[in-house]
């Protein structure tokens, strides 16, 4: 049980909250927890759904990619949360059971050597940020640009936070 009261729809009197729940309606069919609690910082409300959109949505990474990052790096941070909503997400995006499931162990799945080692960055960032070795670094600037490395970052950066979030105020898994 979420720690702190959602705020309905009802009981919204900030024009940027309005806003923000309307975007989210749109992409997801209703208001999600976590913007019934971001709703208490309408600041910080309006300006994080366009950022997370930005950072999620298909750039030069792949969507799939990406999904397996948000998928390894929620499941690292314990984040109920995010893992449910996103097994929902990948299923949706065509992911089966079984390649949900290859995230935990990378190095056995079917999948690309780019996409091991974004795993492995995932984890390792999720881990000890400040201590990624540069074997790893290495690794990754073999597999990617620059750019895609700062959209990957970002992308990883985001999850932990919003993992955090998430689970310090216990929100409630939902259904996608």
């Amino acid at each position: 049980m979420a720690r702190i009261k959602y705020i309905e729809d009802n009981e919204v009197r900030d024009p940027r909250v309005e806003e923000a729940y309307e975007r989210m309606r749109k992409k997801r069919g209703k208001v999600t927890h976590i913007y019934k609690a971001l709703a208490y910082k309408p600041s910080v409300l309006s300006t994080i759904g366009p950022f997370v959109a930005a950072v999620q949505e298909p750039d030069e990474l792949d969507a799939k990619l990406k999904e397996r990052v948000i998928l390894k790096v929620s499941k690292i941070n314990r984040s109920a949360y995010c893992y449910h909503a996103h097994q929902q997400i990948s299923k949706k995006m065509g992911f089966t059971e079984k390649e949900i499931q290859e995230v935990d162990n990378p190095e056995n799945a079917n999948i690309s050597e780019a996409e091991k080692v974004a795993l492995r960055y995932g984890e390792v960032m999720t881990i000890s940020p400040g201590n990624i070795p540069d074997t790893l670094f290495n690794e990754l600037k073999k597999q990617f640009s620059d750019s895609q490395i700062v959209e990957l970052t970002s992308l990883i950066a985001l999850y932990n936070m919003i993992n955090r979030f998430n689970e310090a105020l216990k929100l409630d898994p939902e259904e996608y």
